[in-house]
């Protein structure tokens, strides 16, 4: 939303966000993703590359103010980085490090395998809206034109958790 404010408000119809919602802090997002099967947030690119301009509001964007009395401005960074630049080192270092290389296939199984549904998603804490995911729902066959267009905005707004491919754990 810092950077390219028209896609944000093109999304809300014409307003930004809740500041509730808006992302303003590294701590609480990762609190968050943690605490509520709701809270999904994902990893952009911008995490892993760039100079984190992203993560902050340059433009000086009136991004409102949370119940806690706090404007929502640049993003409060964890302690360990020293800027937003600093961050984004840091997590593209994390992404390329040995450590993850030997366990990528655990985030494939998550993401397209054994544990992306059913009981393995569950035990992974790793379970979506109903929406999200592929065939859940039949959008021709919902009736009510309403019921309908919403669906196919949340699908179209929310995105949809990828097509399945493996059933058994990936190697």
């Amino acid at each position: 939303v810092r950077l390219r404010p028209d896609l944000m408000l093109r999304l809300q119809n014409g307003r930004f966000d809740d500041p509730q919602r808006l992302f303003h802090s590294v701590a609480d997002a990762w609190a968050g993703v943690l605490s509520s099967t709701t809270d999904v947030k994902e990893l952009v690119p911008e995490f892993y590359s760039g100079d984190g301009s992203f993560l902050r509001n340059a433009k000086r964007l009136n991004l409102g103010v949370r119940a806690s009395g706090e404007r929502v401005d640049d993003v409060r960074l964890p302690p360990w980085a020293a800027s937003p630049a600093d961050f984004v080192r840091k997590h593209r270092a994390a992404l390329e490090s040995d450590h993850v290389s030997q366990h990528l296939h655990r985030w494939i199984d998550l993401v397209f395998g054994s544990k992306q549904r059913g009981q393995a998603a569950v035990d992974a804490d790793n379970v979506f809206v109903h929406l999200t995911y592929e065939g859940a729902v039949d959008v021709d066959a919902i009736e009510d034109a309403y019921e309908r267009r919403a669906t196919e905005l949340q699908v179209s707004e929310f995105g949809q958790t990828p097509r399945q491919l493996f059933l058994r754990a990936h190697p």
